[in-house]
């Protein structure tokens, strides 16, 4: 999808629609654009911009504060929409799918149908401001690297029996998977041209990468898809930039409080119990703290908070400045709360409070029902509804997120 925050919010607001527009994390002249609108493009603006200099550019800018949960619904409904015209292989990010061509779909004249058809109906179906750039190709990478070679509503296709075509037109750091410290390591290298890269072995591209990375993205750009990676999950991580108004030291205890109670929600909703907990504290002069504990396994959010407040401590006189401007906690050492017992029965719901849990499912269940935050654990601070429920690079949250 091309410019999707922005796209969204045009789609929206008719009133924003033909002008530069920015999305925001918060409102503040020194945090960066996370997505432009096509006409604040134009004018040189672009996501990493930082929001002071985007001002200068552009004086009549318009900058909204991101809404996470309207971008993910809408993920959802071009999700549903690809699926009418063609199954979806992968959900690669918030505003990226693979679909995988099969059969009599692999012919181009097919596959350039297919595509168009796609294009048409998010127009017609999601909003007329959500267009969609499309990369046919033999590989996954390879698609996504063609998709952005047209914007926007572009259609790119790159033939197996063409390669490398007209990748040797594009800058190296155009590739997935090359940004600017490995552009800078081919650099080294001797590398600065499509055409070099293209000739290199898969034995030198892992050398280059330190890794199985390195053939990954030899197999990846000759057009053929690596095998997928089977991941499991070790961590549920939350952070917050905080707002100004949150940067004394005692403003900000309660934010890294309400990130750890949403991990508890999300543990106990997963299904998992966590053996640890790592905060990490950043100052506004800058300078980083970090505290860690290990514990019998939990879901216990009390627990949890015990732990947490024993961390903020020290984390806030290691740091020793009064303002902070960004918090993070981590569950560590992930395991599944159906855990069966060990040789010695031992299994991780022995260590609970039978009496915590009953009252902790009733606050998610009354939270879930009635809206996040209805019932809480202490003071509530000032945070914006969308508090953890980030959306990352490679990670779309799931809709329960946005109550927890």
């Amino acid at each position: 999808m091309n410019a999707f925050f922005a796209s969204c919010e045009q789609q929206m607001r008719p009133e924003l629609r033909r002008r530069p527009l920015i999305v925001v994390p918060v409102k503040s002249a020194y945090t960066c654009a996370i997505a432009a609108s096509a006409e604040a493009k134009a004018l040189g603006i672009k996501t990493g911009t930082q929001v002071a200099l985007a001002r200068q550019m552009c004086p009549g800018l318009v900058e909204i504060e991101a809404r996470p949960d309207l971008y993910v619904d809408i993920h959802h409904r071009i999700l549903g929409v690809v699926d009418t015209v063609i199954p979806v292989d992968k959900v690669c990010s918030i505003d990226e799918v693979a679909c995988r061509l099969m059969g009599p779909q692999r012919h181009e004249a097919a596959a350039r149908a297919l595509s168009h058809r796609i294009q048409t109906r998010i127009l017609e179906r999601v909003g007329e401001c959500l267009t969609a750039s499309i990369g046919i190709a033999p590989s996954r990478m390879l698609a996504k690297t063609a998709a952005d070679m047209m914007k926007p509503l572009g259609m790119t296709v790159l033939r197996m029996d063409t390669l490398p075509g007209a990748l040797l037109d594009l800058d190296v750091g155009d590739f997935p998977g090359i940004g600017t410290a490995m552009k800078g390591r081919l650099f080294k290298a001797g590398i600065s041209e499509v055409r070099q890269l293209w000739h290199l072995s898969p034995s030198r591209l892992r050398q280059l990468w330190g890794g199985i990375g390195g053939d990954n993205f030899w197999y990846s750009l000759h057009g053929i898809d690596p095998p997928e990676t089977v991941t499991e999950r070790h961590s549920i991580s939350h952070s917050h930039v905080l707002a100004s108004e949150l940067r004394p030291v005692e403003a900000a205890r309660p934010v890294a409080r309400r990130l750890t109670v949403k991990c508890g929600t999300r543990l106990r909703r997963m299904g998992f119990k966590c053996g640890g907990l790592h905060l990490s504290i950043r100052g506004v002069q800058s300078g980083r703290a970090q505290a860690e504990r290990v514990f019998p396994a939990t879901s216990d959010t009390f627990r949890l908070l015990e732990a947490i407040d024993d961390m903020w401590r020290q984390c806030a006189r290691t740091l020793n400045q009064p303002r902070i401007q960004k918090v993070s906690v981590t569950c560590l050492k992930m395991i599944p709360a159906d855990t069966p017992p060990d040789l010695f029965g031992y299994s991780p719901a022995v260590q609970e409070d039978g009496r915590h849990m009953k009252l902790l499912k009733a606050l998610d269940g009354l939270n879930e029902r009635f809206g996040k935050d209805r019932v809480s654990i202490g003071p509530r601070p000032k945070l914006h509804d969308f508090v953890g429920a980030k959306i990352a690079f490679n990670r779309v949250p799931e809709v329960e997120e946005f109550w927890e």
